[in-house]
Order: structure tokens, then sequence, then C-alpha cells
């Protein structure tokens, strides 16, 4: 599997180039947002916050407008009692190494639609004429960079293996699957994204997860017993109740402006950055050039992020079983400004009992990732995805916004809809490389 996606980076011929934002030939300025000459796609323009809470009250920002509902879509066939994975390696402009393992179908509505003029997308219909799919779920993306912005995260299994379309498409088996979960820069985004929201059993060849040789030696053990107990099937609805309730006390209000009005923001002739270079993300022009996609020449914005981001979920034994940390995540793009996220995010709210307990190492890394976010919109957004044990004698108080889980009530809360950030999914997917 590496040895192949390292052959589809060294026949790669994408490349970027940043432009002044004159200089593009398909976007342009209209009232103040940065919009695609088709009307389609997504555009880019500011927000102003009103809240009745001060961690999102006041926040003004650029952020990217998509309302289209893209498809995430894996194509899946059980041969002789084991599961294949329909698997692309698809090169965007602002991924690390270009290109990455991606679903089968990773498609924007636009794109489907062909508002680029370019191809068809390769075995669509699998998830626009299948009434019946194995998950089909509403996920969102970032919402520190997106506005409300949602995708459908679907797998649909598939009888027999269809023919490749091209030699950028290869059929993997579960294990590999697992083995790319793992590792750095090599399964995209929205993959770990589609993975961790579909039936668990699919990457683990329809067994019971977390039984196998590599899962029953991890943690003595404790990750397999965490998954076999009998999961709370109100702990999504706590979680939904919860949300509400919260919703309803932040009551975010969003105020779209142009992006020359921002305060503390600049419109460049090349970029919009903040004034102060601390500041998180910065929205600049590139000229692409990908042999190989569905058009090979375009331009677009991304949205790059100069920082490396940190995200951790905390594991710990409580009364006697391994559990999970997840914690309110207060985005200003998140449907009311909150969604489920993991244990830790460097550069969102991270309260004061939180801080010293991951930046001062106070527990046991199990595994670590790199991975760059969402090379279609973002410019090397990386960042770095951690499992975190922490011993039993570790006290940590209990609080109404803690939520400890385990790995059975962690599947129920990834295959609901618009629950769990998109980070949370991602640093969720690296347990399942040991599944």
């Amino acid at each position: 599997m590496i040895q192949w996606l390292n052959e589809r980076r060294a026949s790669s011929k994408l490349q970027n180039k940043r432009i002044k934002f004159s200089d593009s030939r398909e976007w342009s300025f209209d009232e103040g947002r940065l919009r695609h000459k088709t009307g389609g796609f997504f555009s880019i323009e500011g927000v102003v916050c009103q809240s009745l809470d001060p961690l999102l009250s006041g926040r003004q920002q650029p952020i990217i407008n998509q309302p289209e509902i893209g498809i995430l879509g894996f194509l899946v066939c059980e041969t002789d009692g084991e599961f294949e994975w329909l698997v692309q390696a698809k090169g965007e402009p602002g991924n690390t190494h270009a290109i990455q393992l991606a679903p089968s179908v990773q498609a924007t509505y636009s794109n489907y639609m062909r508002r680029h003029g370019g191809a068809a997308t390769y075995y669509l219909n699998h998830f626009l004429c299948v009434k019946e799919l194995m998950s089909d779920s509403l996920q969102s993306e970032q919402g520190t960079r997106f506005l409300r912005k949602f995708n459908r995260n679907a797998v649909s299994l598939v009888s027999e293996k269809l023919p490749l379309e091209t030699e950028n498409y290869r059929w993997l088996e579960s294990g590999c699957i697992r083995e790319a979960l793992g590792a750095d820069y090599v399964i995209n985004t929205d993959a770990r994204s589609v993975i961790t929201t579909a039936p668990w059993r699919l990457v683990a060849d329809g067994k019971a997860p977390f039984t196998g040789v590599k899962a029953t030696t991890f943690l003595n053990g404790k990750l397999a017993q965490s998954y076999v107990e009998e999961a709370s099937l109100e702990v999504v609805a706590k979680m939904h109740d919860w949300l509400r309730q919260r919703r309803q006390e932040l009551d975010l209000r969003i105020h779209q402006c142009s992006l020359a009005d921002i305060q503390g923001w600049s419109l460049e002739d090349d970029c919009v950055v903040a004034n102060d270079s601390n500041r998180e993300l910065a929205v600049e022009h590139y000229r692409v050039e990908a042999p190989g996609r569905e058009r090979s020449q375009w331009d677009q914005p991304l949205v790059r992020s100069p920082q490396i981001d940190e995200v951790v979920l905390i594991c710990q034994e409580r009364e006697g079983v391994l559990r999970f940390l997840l914690r309110p995540a207060y985005e200003i793009g998140l449907t009311g400004g909150v969604e489920i996220g993991p244990s830790y995010k460097k550069d969102g709210h991270v309260p004061e009992w939180l801080a010293p307990l991951v930046e001062r190492g106070v527990g046991r890394d199990l595994i670590s990732v790199q991975q760059s976010d969402e090379g279609g919109r973002f410019m090397e957004s990386q960042c770095l995805y951690k499992l975190v044990y922490l011993e039993p004698n570790h006290e940590i108080k209990d609080k109404e916004d803690n939520f400890w889980v385990t790995a059975s009530e962690l599947e129920l809360i990834c295959r609901s809809e618009k629950l769990l950030t998109n980070e949370a999914r991602s640093v969720v997917s690296l347990l399942l490389s040991f599944a």
C-alpha cells in the first residue's frame, strides 16, 4: 500500500503557484466576498460574532461559506469473509506530500454537477442511486474555518469488486486501512471521517473490533474490554440534550460582512491576513495544475494555518473500564457554536485544569500521527493527533461538560449525525488502527 502510494506521489505533476487575487481567471470580489464566477463551490467572506458567552462573542475573521453538501463515500466489498475498500490516491493543492489516500468518492456538489466543466465523478451513482447504505450521516467540517459546513459520510457495500477506472484507484484490504490510519500523511481527513462513522466491524474484517493480536496486547486488552462493555444507549441522547441547552445559552448570532471590513485584518493584493502575526489563519490564492484530476488546471483561494495544531484524546481506567474523555468544542462555524470535541485541541478553548495535564506530558503517548487536514481548502494545515493514556491514580475532577465514554459508546457517538467535530473523528480514527 505504501509502495503504491509513493509511486503515485512520484508520478504526480501537481503544482501550485501563489498569485494575486486580481490575477485569478475564475474568482473575483462581489460585495466584499471572494466568489467563483459560477456562483458555486464556496465563497470567502467576513463574519462578526455576537454571543451571550465571551468564548465566542466579538470574534471576527474570514471564513469559508460552502452551503453545499458534498459526498464522502467508500465502496466496500466482502470477499471470502474479508472486507476490501476502494481508495483513490487523490492529489489536493494543500496536502503535505501532495497525494493522500481518499474515499472512493470525494466530491462537492459543484464538482459532481460538473460546474467546473471537467470530467464526471467516478462511482458516484453508488451513493446517489442506492437506497440502503451501510452508513450514511451528515457530519460537520472544521468549525474554525467553515461556516456551518456538512458533508455526507457514507459506505456502500457492493457484491463484487468493481473495475478500477484509473490507476489512481486501488482495492485495499482492511489490514492496509488500519495501517494507513496509524501512519503520518497517508490517509486524508475525509477518509478518516468516513471510516470512523461507519460500522467499526468493517475495518476489523467483520469481526468484533479490537480482538486481534495487536489490540489484545495493546494496554493488556483494556481496549477490547472497553468495547465489549455494554454501551449505554442514553449517552447519545444525553449529549444532544446537553448541546441543545448549551446552544440556547450561547445564543450565537453570525453577521456576514465584507472581507475589507473585518476589524484587525487587512485585505491585501494577494492575501487576507491578520494584523497580529500570531493569529491562526490567512487566506491566499493559488493557481493549480493537477493532471489526472476532473479538471487539470484551475485557481482557488486556500486558507493557510501557520501554526501546527495538536489534538489529543485522553483515555483512563475509570471504575475498572477504559474510558475516553470528550469535551465541548466552541467554534464559530459549528451549529450554534458548539459540538462535542476531543479531550484537547491546542488552538481551541482549553480550561485551566486541562492545559498542564497535556502540555506537561503527564500521560503516556500511545500513538501519534501527523496529518495535513483538508488539502482542497487549506494550505498545509498540519496537526498532530495523539492518543494519551492517564494512569488510574491520576485524578481528574468530574465536570458537567466532561463526557467519559467506553469504546462501544464512542462508536455510537461517531455514527450519530451532527454530534462530533471533525477533529474528534480524526483522533478517534487512531483507535481504529488497532481494530
